[in-house]
């Protein structure tokens, strides 16, 4: 009976021109008061005043927008209004009058919505945002997060939708149209679908396919749009105006905690191994919460040497669990440019984001062949910040000093090195920063920690003379360096021949690091390169 009267009222409101009437807010969302009056949004063909509000209090207290037809589609399809009118139809509302018409406006709007929110994704995370699995609920949450930022008094309505009695029929509700809008854009190859989760496909990312299909809006000129049209659409009475801003008031100043997909909706984001968070100091909270420290502290310290982005994150509660951070937009990040106009010849990648994705990605496939690998534990996406665990061990770079000193005997690790890196090689990966301080020996096992240049059909070779030149680096010790390389060679050949073996013995790689290694050492690697290469 009230649809039907909410019907009859819109029609004589836009003067019987009426498309479609929807119903939303508190009486559809669950979440009204006995005093609350019903939200409708009627749009018209003809509708001479554009985009208006009117009130009227019988037989029913309603609350109409009534917008032109190409208007309502404009804003949903290009946010012409500001999302003023098409922002109704994020959150659960009920077609009143010609659903299909309004479904296919919810769909337009929604397929933006996605757009954009990836858009932006790819934008801060560059090549790391293949690696970020969306769920749909985050485009929801994000912009009613954003939503909430321009506009406060829309928060209440937020709130009350997604934690009253309702919520989860509200919720589900809202996806449903983001499901469909995201199967139409699937569709097209912008991203892949995996049930309620999207991912986006690297070839898409790379050709800024998303900057072309919509031009990111600049947030605050909506949000100035927004109030404007609010303005022009609410000319009506003083008394409206005066009892509407006091409702405004009174619902900001009623205690409703907002649900946290609300007030952080990146922690919506996930990847397939560990937990996504805004911010570094998020990600030590979380983990702290993980550890069930009620009370806690934290310590941190470089790890490595100068140049090092690694910082060891210890977490003190009624115990310590230790964390290793790599950030990747840490100035001393800047090591990379100085090194390729040291070593022309070869080109370090500078991104931030595309290292960080680099180091997941090598991390996870590495593991999955057999490299180990520390677990990764989680990313502060914002700060660019990668979190693995701790592996306490020795570095590969000391034990081989102690080599070379004659302190220590035992090759095992300078050979399974020299193994493990065929593997790699093997699998397409090149490391592209093989020095054996990036490698931690735990017992038996070797660790690989520092991969954010690893990258599938990069410069193996390099890797080979890399281990090799660096580890003679102002030594005079050539008949050491010569067993060290020996030793590694063998294991490396053992799993992956001699074909790259003979490529490291190319006149580039021995200029690129002969102003730190003596002649007497670069005699005594080159033979050993020689004598493993099948060139004798």
């Amino acid at each position: 009976e009230e649809k039907d009267q909410l019907v009859e009222l819109a029609k004589i409101l836009a003067n019987d021109e009426v498309t479609s009437v929807t119903a939303y807010g508190s009486k559809v969302a669950g979440y009204s008061r006995p005093d609350s009056d019903y939200d409708i949004i009627v749009t018209s063909k003809n509708f001479s005043g554009r985009v208006r509000y009117k009130y009227v209090d019988t037989p029913l207290v309603v609350s109409a927008l009534i917008v032109r037809d190409e208007l309502f589609l404009s804003d949903a399809k290009k946010a012409s209004l500001g999302e003023f009118v098409s922002g109704r139809l994020l959150n659960i509302h009920v077609a009143l009058l010609n659903a299909r018409f309004i479904r296919e406006a919810e769909v337009e709007s929604k397929k933006r919505v996605i757009v954009e929110a990836i858009y932006e994704l790819s934008s801060q995370n560059g090549e790391f945002a293949q690696d970020i699995v969306i769920p749909l609920d985050y485009f929801l949450f994000d912009k009613l997060h954003k939503r909430a930022s321009i506009y406060p008094p829309a928060l209440y309505s937020y709130v009350k939708t997604y934690t009253c009695p309702s919520a989860p029929e509200n919720r589900a509700s809202s996806l449903d149209g983001f499901r469909e809008a995201a199967k139409v854009l699937a569709a097209q190859g912008f991203f892949e679908m995996q049930g309620d989760r999207v991912r986006l496909v690297s070839e898409k990312l790379r050709s800024r396919a998303f900057a072309k299909l919509l031009g990111l809006f600049n947030l605050t000129t909506r949000g100035v749009r927004q109030y404007a049209v609010h303005g022009y659409a609410g000319r009506v009475g003083l008394s409206v105006v005066k009892d509407e801003a006091l409702s405004k008031v009174r619902r900001m100043q009623q205690k409703a905690e907002p649900p946290a997909e609300l007030l952080r909706p990146k922690e919506l984001l996930m990847l397939d191994e560990g937990l996504v968070v805004a911010k570094t100091t998020d990600l030590i909270q979380a983990l702290a919460g993980r550890a069930s420290f009620s009370t806690y502290t934290h310590q941190t310290k470089t790890l490595g040497d100068v140049y090092s982005t690694a910082k060891l994150v210890t977490i003190k509660g009624d115990r310590e669990v230790s964390y290793v951070f790599k950030h990747f937009a840490d100035i001393r990040s800047m090591k990379w440019a100085l090194l390729n106009v040291w070593a022309p010849g070869r080109r370090f990648s500078m991104s931030p984001q595309a290292r960080m994705h680099r180091e997941y990605n090598a991390t996870r496939e590495l593991r999955n062949s057999g490299v180990e690998t520390p677990r990764i534990i989680g990313a502060a996406i914002d700060d660019r910040v990668l979190v693995k665990d701790f592996v306490e061990g020795k570095l590969l770079s000391k034990l081989i000093g102690q080599i070379l000193k004659g302190t220590y005997s035992d090759l095992t690790c300078v050979k399974s090195y020299g193994r493990d890196l065929g593997v790699m090689h093997r699998m397409g990966f090149a490391l592209g920063d093989a020095k054996a301080e990036n490698i931690i020996v735990k017992g038996d096992l070797l660790y690989f920690t520092d991969l954010e240049q690893a990258e599938k059909d990069g410069d193996q070779a390099w890797d080979i003379a890399e281990f090799l030149y660096y580890a003679g680096k102002l030594s005079l010790k050539e008949d050491a360096l010569r067993v060290v390389a020996d030793a590694f060679l063998e294991g490396y050949v053992g799993s992956n021949g001699d074909e790259n073996v003979a490529r490291a013995l190319a006149s580039k790689y021995a200029y690129t690091f002969g102003p730190v290694v003596t002649p007497q050492v670069m005699m005594a690697i080159r033979g050993s390169l020689k004598s493993h290469s099948g060139r004798n």
